[in-house]
């Protein structure tokens, strides 16, 4: 039986990827204890997102409320699954500028530990399995401003002299030596964390650096509904850019 693992399952991303699997014939595992709203407050809980799963897949859909840097309950997920998981998509995380400040320990530990929680027990339970981690374009700190920018009638491009204007930015653009925030600096832990538990012990780790996933509902995140109603009044230029999930 072949399992997927979604971390944050209750969540924007993670759901959409639940749905994903589920519809076409997988048993998915979720992990997922509602953090949202301990970040954002009452109207973020993603508690009606998980009971939906729930009516919609059946035992399809397998949900564990746990947290991701509680070791012993992760691992007793993978135990019980071990190698009948056959791909893990982390997309639980802090993801807020603001809590990065006000509690740097909570957004460290999320962000990193749970991460580190979760690719100890991939290597030790199933590695033979995918990990899609998703991250975040923060991790490059403030190194796109020193790109060559030209204003276009409905956006900016960078130039077309620059060797990203054809393929876009890869892997190999520096993020050293640039100012990080906060959060920024413990997705980019986690993001090495990623590569190197690929590299070092082999196992098939992928990870997206994402800038903003939106649709009709906002998960009661402030932040992004100030950014799409900005992106509503200026029609000008182009001031954000949105992945509708």
């Amino acid at each position: 039986m072949a399992i997927v693992l979604v971390t944050g399952s209750a969540g924007l991303i993670g759901s959409e990827s639940v749905r994903f699997f589920c519809d076409r014939g997988y048993t998915v595992v979720g992990i997922d204890n509602n953090m949202r709203q301990v970040f954002f407050g009452e109207d973020a809980s993603t508690e009606w997102n998980r009971a939906k799963l729930s009516q919609d897949y059946g035992d399809k859909y397998i949900h564990h409320a746990v947290d991701i840097r509680d070791h012993e309950a992760i691992s007793a997920i993978f135990k019980t699954y071990s190698h009948d998981i056959s791909l893990i998509i982390h997309t639980a995380a802090q993801p807020s500028h603001d809590w990065a400040a006000k509690d740097p320990y909570m957004d460290f530990s999320v962000n990193a530990n749970g991460t580190l929680v979760l690719l100890e027990n991939t290597r030790q339970q199933c590695p033979q399995a995918v990990f899609i981690f998703c991250s975040t374009n923060k991790v490059y700190g403030d190194r796109p401003n020193e790109l060559p920018l030209v204003e276009k009638e409905l956006r900016w491009e960078i130039s077309e002299n620059h060797p990203y204007f054809a393929q876009g930015i890869d892997e190999l653009m520096s993020i050293d030596a640039c100012k990080h925030s906060l959060l920024g600096a413990s997705k980019v832990a986690a993001d090495v964390l990623v590569q190197e538990y690929g590299r070092y012990f082999e196992l098939a780790n992928c990870l997206f650096s994402r800038r903003l996933f939106n649709r009709s509902k906002s998960f009661g995140n402030p932040i992004t509904r100030v950014f799409i109603l900005l992106n509503e009044m200026y029609d000008d230029r182009q001031r954000i850019q949105y992945l509708w999930v």
